[in-house]
């Protein structure tokens, strides 16, 4: 059987929490709320098979319950698949903001990755497989690519990761990633989160990219980013990255993080 085309939009590290409004002079309450909007509008314009959002969705387990709808009402517009992972500021702990997201509320195109053991999500439809594994807590001894499964013939495999990517496992950090790792994944497209700026992680026979954040605030001083991955049987993968937030200024204390909430 012949894999299908197929066309991924990847974002991470939103960080949305509404507590932390700005004047974005428009509907939105924030810079973040501003960037994930056009996240959503990008994997429309591309018409995207899948969007997957790769940890740090959420600042934190406190958000209140109106970012929940804002981000339900976004992916409602959507008719693709979407897949999300905790990262290690919305870990999925005991205190877990993914018990109080209803998923239901935003479509049943949406799907959470939530087990700690690791998961794969199958859209057979699209010939892919997605394998992720929920944080529990963002430690030296997480490791977030352990137990991949073997990859299967004649579909896209692919895999998603929160975590720091290295040349070696070293003691001192967390939710590492080791080269070695991303090489024998046996994953067409391996999508990174938890650095805020764009870095083409690809290994042997696996494309792996870091997005960075989309919002401009959180990212570099080139603004916020997306990558749109496209996978073809013949000619590979290849990667955009896409402008979704201008830099600009800042003018409140909340928008001069830039590049340092990881």
């Amino acid at each position: 059987m012949h894999k299908r085309p197929l066309k991924l939009a990847h974002t991470s590290d939103v960080h949305l929490d509404s507590r932390f409004t700005t004047d974005t002079g428009g509907e939105f309450r924030n810079g973040a709320e501003r960037a994930f909007a056009a996240v959503v509008q990008v994997a429309l314009d591309e018409s995207a098979d899948l969007l997957l959002i790769v940890g740090d969705l959420f600042d934190n387990n406190r958000v209140p319950d109106e970012d929940f709808a804002f981000v339900c009402d976004q992916l409602q517009r959507l008719s693709c698949a979407v897949v999300l992972l905790p990262g290690n500021h919305d870990v999925h702990d005991d205190y877990s903001v993914w018990y109080r997201m209803e998923l239901a509320g935003a479509g049943n195109h949406v799907h959470a990755v939530l087990d700690h053991r690791g998961e794969i999500i199958v859209f057979p439809e699209l010939g892919v497989r997605v394998w992720g594994k929920a944080m529990a807590e963002h430690a030296p001894e997480n490791a977030p690519l352990a137990g991949v499964p073997e990859p299967v013939a004649n579909e896209w495999n692919i895999g998603l990761a929160h975590g720091q990517v290295v040349e070696k496992r070293a003691g001192i950090g967390s939710s590492q990633i080791t080269k070695d790792e991303i090489r024998n994944s046996g994953f067409d497209y391996l999508a990174l989160g938890h650095v805020h700026v764009w870095g083409d992680m690809s290994v042997g026979t696996t494309t792996a990219c870091y997005p960075g954040s989309p919002v401009a605030a959180y990212a570099s001083a080139n603004g916020g980013h997306i990558a749109v991955a496209s996978l073809s049987a013949d000619t590979g993968v290849s990667l955009s990255q896409q402008l979704v937030d201008h830099p600009k200024e800042p003018r409140h204390a909340e928008d001069s993080l830039v590049g340092i909430v990881i």
